[in-house]
């Protein structure tokens, strides 16, 4: 049912992505099929048509400390 599939705001999120041609790579050495690479924020995947050729974590941006000098 419809009803059953309330979305909360509070929980979604759509993160910014990249999706590209692995320019370092040559292709896949078994099925010869080019690797993409798909990254998020905190993400990036690589893939061929036959596998999955990498998966990490993407380390968190540091927040940028405030100025502690005063004036």
């Amino acid at each position: 049912m419809m009803d059953d599939h309330i979305l909360n705001p509070d929980h979604i999120s759509i993160p910014r992505w990249t999706i590209a041609r692995d320019t370092r790579s040559l292709g896949c050495v078994f099925c010869h099929s080019i690797i993409v690479r798909v990254t998020t924020d905190t993400r990036q995947v690589a893939f061929c048509s036959c596998r999955l050729v990498e998966y990490r974590l993407l380390p968190k941006p540091t927040p940028r400390k405030a100025n502690s000098a005063k004036p």
